[in-house]
């Protein structure tokens, strides 16, 4: 009896300690922040309606770090267009990369245009919480390339200071909390049967 009371405790407990941990690990490690380099262009995974991925792009535009005074904004609609104006970029320093549904295509088709562009680097920015799982499918699918790639996060404006998620309003919480899950589905490549994922 105490036997498969211990083997049904097990059963359950390990599920349960092994979510609480590997939560607290992967929430605690979201951000991925590189130090900015000088690159050919600067891309920005997009997907969630927010100032702060076009604000950073355009901040490091300003600074000189695409080469090519370009930003590829995967995609570039009405939206975020708006967002990257006022931001400071004009129309003609934006490239529109219009198909990505997901951050795993926002990958695929950003580096496949990289190449069709003859650039070999650059800088990557989105959402701090969004970082980590845009560096491993960045990562995956630039094996087929061997792009230089620096990761690069963007933050968000709070009664004017940058802060990070754990820091900012309840909606980015929440945004990031999902993280959890979809840095799993990415670790085990599960996007490649899921479509309209939002980034």
């Amino acid at each position: 009896m105490k036997k498969a009371l211990l083997i049904i405790g097990t059963i359950i407990v390990f599920p349960i300690a092994f979510y609480l941990i590997s939560r607290q690990i992967i929430l605690n490690n979201l951000i991925v922040d590189q130090e900015p380099k000088v690159s050919d262009v600067i891309i920005v995974p997009e997907g969630e309606l927010t100032e702060e991925r076009a604000n950073k792009a355009v901040s490091l535009l300003e600074d000189g770090y695409s080469r090519s005074g370009k930003i590829i904004a995967s995609p570039l609609d009405e939206i975020n267009g708006q967002y990257y104006q006022a931001a400071g970029a004009s129309s003609d320093q934006l490239i529109n990369e219009p198909h990505a549904t997901s951050t795993y295509e926002n990958a695929v088709y950003t580096l496949e245009m990289m190449a069709e562009l003859g650039y070999d680097s650059a800088i990557i920015t989105t959402s701090d919480y969004h970082m980590r799982r845009t560096k491993l499918i960045y990562d995956r699918v630039n094996k087929d390339y061997g792009f230089d790639l620096t990761y690069v996060a963007a933050y968000h404006l709070v009664d004017g200071e940058l802060v990070t998620w754990q820091e900012a309003p309840d909606y980015v919480q929440n945004i990031a909390q999902a993280e959890y899950w979809k840095y799993w589905g990415y670790l085990f490549g599960l996007y490649h049967f899921i479509n309209h994922e939002p980034s």
